[in-house]
């Protein structure tokens, strides 16, 4: 069986400036792009997306992972006949209903009911499809109140709601999704996701498009980060949420470096020269267990005498999530740091941190905590789960427990008593 989706080596170039579409206007335009053949030299272009191949099976859910910018909507826009491509070829086997913009496909001056008809015709459905369809639609969307409204008075979370009900409740072969989902509450937005999950178990493909990561991994299989119009790694959507997430916090640490040299490091008195995980062995390391200690190692240089200051302490999950917050005041620790190289530690014991992948930063603060002196960030360390199988970045933290029973009351002789 033929992939449902085939992206091969395609690109897609725009025009940068005004772009005239009136007929008086086009005409002017061609006629002086004739007279003076050295304008087309001196046109500028913008390549969304360069060299871009895929393939994608039935009932496989493929995300795209990205920034702004990065081509992701101008794939699903090629997907949806949108727009053609400059180059390359684009196959689509198989009946495709697309949520791709906010309100898109609806008429502003037509019921929510009208609306629900006119999609679903555009989609291919007949008359009577859509009435078999129409209940399970709007019971989905949660908006019978005002299924015959115009939808220019529904607000956008209504929007998406219906949006949502008529492109999933089609059971399309192909569904594209475009971020129009953090929009919606977070009721809609899990009601969404089992729609989605039963849809894929029925044989319906995806390509979903959010910058929630957490969602998209809750949702895909599989995923690409595409930057600059260019598949930069493709792999499980854990692997390059894990990717991309690097690549943001290595960007976020250049511009804080950026603006602490612009204002000047030594200026604070104080440099963080490294920040590391350690193991109970006092060892650096790259994986541990969540049942095992952890000690997070600061060194440091002071170019003069501080005297009293404060350390806090940060571990984050990939995903940005803060998972642990500590400061050496909150916990009646006194800091003293004199002109020389000096080092403090904290040291978790157990780690209790569930599977995933953290990295933990360091603020050295003055005396009355008001103010950063100095900032590091580790490597990224990776903590492993003792059951294999068990998804990383459903739980923050393991802690630990005891667990107990009272196995003393007879359920059959609570019963008579009652």
């Amino acid at each position: 069986m033929p992939p449902v989706i085939r992206f091969i080596n395609v690109s897609k170039r725009y025009n940068l400036g005004l772009t005239r579409t009136s007929l008086p206007s086009v005409i002017s335009q061609w006629a002086k792009q004739t007279l003076r053949r050295s304008a087309s030299t001196n046109r500028k272009y913008h390549w969304a997306l360069r060299d871009v191949s895929f393939d994608l099976e039935k009932g496989q859910s493929l995300a795209l992972v990205g920034p702004n910018g990065a081509g992701k909507s101008t794939i699903l826009k090629l997907l949806a006949k949108i727009t053609n491509p400059t180059s390359g070829k684009v196959e689509v086997n198989g009946q495709l209903s697309a949520l791709i913009e906010l309100g898109a496909g609806f008429h502003p001056d037509l019921t929510g009911r009208e609306n629900i008809y006119l999609n679903g015709t555009i989609l291919g459905l007949s008359y009577k499809d859509i009435q078999k369809r129409f209940d399970e639609i709007v019971a989905f969307s949660e908006i019978e109140e005002f299924i015959d409204t115009p939808v220019k008075r529904y607000s956008s979370g209504m929007t998406v709601r219906l949006g949502f009900a008529v492109a999933s409740c089609i059971e399309p072969d192909i569904l594209l999704v475009d971020e129009v989902l953090a929009v919606g509450d977070a009721s809609f937005r899990q009601k969404c996701i089992e729609r989605i999950k039963t849809l894929l178990h029925n044989g319906t493909s995806l390509i979903f498009v959010s910058h929630d990561m957490g969602l998209v991994r809750s949702v895909c299989e599989r995923a690409i980060y595409i930057d600059h119009g260019q598949v930069q790694n493709t792999g499980t959507s854990g692997e390059i949420i894990d990717i991309y997430n690097q690549v943001l916090d290595r960007q976020r640490i250049e511009k804080m470096n950026r603006a602490d040299a612009g204002a000047g490091d030594v200026e604070g008195g104080v440099e963080v020269t490294k920040i590391e995980a350690l193991d109970a062995s006092g060892r650096p390391v790259r994986e541990t267990y969540g049942d095992q200690p952890l000690e997070i190692r600061v060194k440091y240089i002071a170019y003069k005498d501080i005297g009293k200051a404060n350390a806090i302490v940060l571990i984050y999950r990939s995903d940005g999530l803060m998972c642990a917050n500590m400061r050496s005041h909150l916990d009646g620790y006194p800091l003293h740091i004199a002109k020389g190289e000096g080092e403090y530690s904290v040291r978790l014991e157990p780690l209790q941190l569930f599977g995933g992948t953290y990295y933990a930063i360091t603020w050295i603060m003055n005396a009355d905590d008001s103010d950063g002196l100095a900032y590091g960030a580790s490597d990224w360390f990776e903590v492993r789960n003792r059951v294999p199988g068990r998804e990383a970045h459903i739980a923050v933290y393991e802690p630990n427990r005891t667990w107990r029973q009272n196995a003393g009351v007879n359920v059959a002789e609570s019963a008579r008593q009652a």
